[in-house]
């Protein structure tokens, strides 16, 4: 239990006055604990992340505090612990999974091992078990394919981007932008046995990545076939062939070497592809041959599987399908992830195929700004799950594409796995804890918070006008993609877009006065806070939705006004769209977290020359931008409210689109759509490719900017 007195150390400054005790579980699959008496605080727990969780647990309770992304430091510390009375809380969870195979491209890509270290202490203070935990991978592969007789030049164009390179992983992408630093590989190692190393000695038992048989073709068996995502096409060897066992066998043997291992294996031969045959047969050999692999090579393997495709493809993944596919892996041997539990629950539909199972909460597409999050339908949901116990189940999760966003609704998850409070009494103490102050106004503005943003069925996002791309002389919001649901590849890139329809949907614009008074209560209250800096980045975020959401009035003016053939108008309203987003630049730009320039900055601290760095910073701009090619599909995916973003290439974008709008209602004829695309193309790829322009330091002092957008906008 050392290690968790080293985490109460690094949160709280010191932990002399913290003694943490080992006891029993029981009949319970997790036990914590905590007391306090005379400043000297214990906490209890049935192993270490359950200790570490006491430690959470009673920061909330007793300090009113939390460690949260925003707020990883206890500061300012208290002179003494508040007394506490024993307490003891127990979970029904052996399993508590966190992390989504892309959280590695959308949000922790160019962390160093200070970010991580604070992600680490994360996870244990909010009772995470089983974190997947992919950096270094790229090694591992590198010197498979090496050892397969690739050389090095084509093994670096195969792996590609780093920011990309998890979905190289899972067979989706491969040979797209990169090619890695030279360092980035032995740096990457080094930074991996660091993580695991904490991870393990909190009691954590990490997942690591395996191999499911996608190649380049130099290795590849021409009549295996190959599966295609997003216009890649990505070959993939045959289950029964001697290549693939040898292949694995080597992976998983320079992955031992390398990492150790905790004998659980997360690998998705087909996360969002069809397999090249339906017939049962096929699939049966598929995960047969992936199971024998992982078990001859590790006895004790535990298949981590997500249930992503049976969602994803679920036309495809007909009952009798899965079962095939699963059915040569033994029950104990294998964990099926009910991904997007609170969202498209398979358990309910499937019952999980009989299988092992662990609940989870995908929450976060690709990183791109969504204030959403169904708090009453999350506790609703853990609490059903608690008491029912449904059969096989082994746990629950957290698995966003990415984090770092909409704290409040993980806050809430990672404490119902000890616990089920009344919701209402739950958002008054998080009001307090994440302020540091108990004035009533913060408590109203989350209430307020509550029933909009957060309210019953949110389980998806608003998505943001500002992020659309526009692409004709229509609204470019209603042909957008579902984010989580299949669409059909066609020949037309912007079905395949990032956002959902919100049109339809009156309470997006009703619910924006209620927001705007939730960040006026929190500006009037700032000065009276405990913990001020956190007002501050929670009221970017509440005066950014309202100002975008707002904002979707005049993409509506300038295509009325174009249908009237008024070039004046297009112009004038689109005058006033890009005061909006002029604002939300100039709001963004006042927090460092907020800023493009931060992002590109971690991606190229990681160049070893001017040039490495460089190709970082496209693979960076690429991710939040583009994506993939302009063919893949996939623009906007991970858009984000970031002050240089929103200036540099939403702004000019829509500016191309007013100003073709503009034009051809003066002359009367019909738009050129081909001229509107070439220019957006043309703009998309100069921003991608360019160097520099986009600083990362804060300007500005956020709460003065919020409350002069606020006036200007009459709330």
């Amino acid at each position: 239990m050392d290690e968790v007195r080293y985490l109460v150390a690094r949160v709280a400054g010191t932990a002399d006055d913290v003694r943490v005790e080992r006891v029993p579980a029981g009949d319970d699959a997790a036990v914590a604990g905590y007391e306090c008496r005379d400043g000297i605080l214990t906490l209890r727990g049935s192993d270490p992340v359950a200790a570490a969780s006491a430690f959470g647990q009673y920061l909330k309770a007793y300090v009113g505090r939390q460690v949260t992304w925003e707020q990883p430091r206890l500061e300012p510390r208290p002179e003494r612990w508040p007394d506490a009375p024993p307490t003891r809380l127990t979970s029904p969870f052996p399993v508590r999974y966190y992390l989504n195979a892309v959280t590695s491209g959308y949000s922790t890509a160019f962390w160093d091992w200070d970010r991580w270290q604070q992600e680490i202490d994360w996870m244990a203070l909010h009772g995470v078990t089983h974190p997947l935990m992919q950096v270094g991978h790229e090694a591992v592969l590198a010197e498979m394919f090496r050892r397969a007789g690739l050389d090095a030049a084509r093994i670096d164009a195969w792996i590609g981007s780093a920011a990309h390179f998890p979905w190289t992983w899972m067979g989706n992408t491969n040979s797209f932008g990169g090619p890695l630093p030279s360092s980035w590989i032995d740096r990457h190692v080094e930074l991996a046995r660091r993580i695991l190393e904490r991870q393990r000695a909190l009691g954590m038992t990490p997942v690591l990545p395996m191999f499911a048989g996608h190649v380049p073709p130099e290795l590849a068996d021409p009549s295996a076939g190959e599966i295609e995502w997003q216009g890649w096409l990505t070959p993939i060897l045959s289950p029964d062939s001697e290549r693939f066992a040898s292949l694995t066998a080597e992976f998983l043997s320079i992955q031992r070497e390398l990492f150790g291992t905790d004998h659980h294996y997360a690998v998705d031969p087909f996360i969002e592809s069809v397999p090249p045959s339906g017939e049962p047969d096929y699939l049966a050999s598929v995960g047969r041959a992936v199971y024998r692999a992982m078990a001859d090579s590790d006895p004790e393997a535990t298949w981590v599987l997500q249930g992503w495709p049976f969602h994803y493809q679920r036309e495809f993944w007909r009952p009798e399908r899965v079962r095939a596919f699963l059915s040569d892996v033994p029950d104990e041997r294998l964990l099926l992830l009910d991904l997007w539990g609170e969202h498209a629950p398979m358990w309910r539909r499937d019952g999980m195929f009989g299988r092992r199972w662990v609940w989870c909460a995908i929450h976060n597409f690709g990183g791109r700004f969504a204030l959403f999050g169904d708090l009453s339908g999350l506790r609703r949901d853990v609490d059903e799950l608690r008491r029912t116990q449904p059969a096989q189940l082994v746990g629950i999760g957290l698995a966003p594409e990415a984090i770092e966003n909409n704290t409040v609704f993980y806050e809430l998850a990672t404490d119902l796995a000890w616990d089920v409070p009344q919701l209402a009494d739950w958002l008054r103490s998080f009001a307090r804890q994440r302020y540091a102050c108990g004035h009533d106004d913060f408590a109203r503005a989350w209430r307020i918070l509550a029933d909009t943003l957060y309210g019953p069925g949110r389980t998806r996002s608003i998505p943001s006008p500002v992020i659309a791309r526009p692409w004709s002389a229509e609204a470019p919001f209603a042909a957008q993609r579902l984010a989580g649901e299949f669409v059909a590849q066609d020949a037309e890139p912007q079905r395949q877009s990032a956002n959902i329809d919100a049109e339809n949907d009156p309470t997006v614009l009703g619910a924006l006065p209620g927001i705007a008074t939730a960040a006026r209560l929190l500006l009037g209250r700032a000065p009276e806070a405990g913990v001020p800096d956190q007002v501050g980045r929670d009221v970017v975020d509440l005066v950014g939705h309202v100002l975008a959401q707002g904002s979707r009035i005049h993409i509506r003016g300038m295509l009325a006004a174009f249908a009237e053939r008024d070039a004046a108008g297009v112009l004038d309203h689109f005058a006033r769209f890009r005061t909006d987003l002029l604002d939300l630049d100039e709001l963004a730009g006042t927090r460092a977290e907020s800023r493009v320039g931060r992002w590109i900055d971690d991606a190229r601290a990681w160049g070893g020359s001017p040039a490495e760095a460089d190709v970082m910073e496209r693979d960076a701009r690429s991710l939040v931008s583009v994506w993939g090619h302009q063919t893949s599909g996939l623009h906007d995916y991970s858009g984000r409210h970031w002050a240089g973003l929103v200036r540099d290439y939403y702004l000019p974008r829509w500016e191309l689109w007013a100003t073709w709008l503009a034009q051809s209602a003066a002359t009367a004829g019909e738009p050129d759509v081909e001229v509107l695309r070439a220019r957006v193309v043309a703009h998309e790829e100069s921003w991608r490719g360019a160097i520099g322009g986009c600083p990362a330091a804060p300007e500005g002092n956020t709460l003065d900017v919020a409350a002069r957008i606020l006036d200007r906008l009459g709330h």
